[in-house]
């Protein structure tokens, strides 16, 4: 790993590729097969790099990423605030945490979230199904708070994680 970087508009597109690359990874099988394979046609990577270059240049999302020594994207992290945080979460929210299979368990992920969250308070969903992201958030002091919601984009379960540092 090189270090990590923020992100500029000129990684929209790479950035859009990788996503698609890690929940083909991580997802195949327990996503609906129809729904990563309508990610992966060329319409869903434009609509996906357009929705990161409008993420970077806005600021709206702090977009984080690490590459390996030759260069080749192994992780993207991203973090968003809110102004009015709802139903009493931390205003910080980690809205994305993805790795290169290749690249998990060598601290990638620790890096990112690091780089993207530090030791704030901070909120985050995770598919019931993923128990490896599971472990490494509850690592990071993350607990699961609230009852499961069904994700409409995939059908399956996720959780609300939190992170606080005191009270609550």
């Amino acid at each position: 790993m090189t270090g990590v970087d923020r992100a500029t508009a000129a990684d929209a597109d790479e950035v859009g590729r990788f996503q698609t690359r890690c929940w083909e990874q991580t997802y195949r099988g327990i996503v609906p097969d129809a729904f990563l394979d309508a990610a992966g046609d060329d319409g869903a990577s434009r609509t996906r790099a357009a929705r990161w270059a409008g993420r970077i240049a806005s600021g709206a999302r702090t977009v984080m990423t690490t590459r390996s020594v030759d260069g080749t994207l192994v992780g993207v992290a991203s973090a968003a605030r809110a102004s009015a945080p709802a139903d009493g979460l931390p205003a910080l929210e980690l809205c994305t945490l993805y790795v290169d299979q290749d690249a998990q368990g060598t601290g990638v992920a620790d890096a990112l979230l690091a780089a993207t969250v530090g030791d704030e308070d901070a909120h985050l969903l995770v598919f019931t199904s993923n128990e490896r992201a599971r472990r490494f958030y509850r690592r990071h002091g993350f607990a699961p708070e609230g009852e499961p919601a069904v994700d409409p984009g995939t059908g399956l379960d996720e959780e609300r994680w939190v992170r606080r540092s005191g009270g609550r």
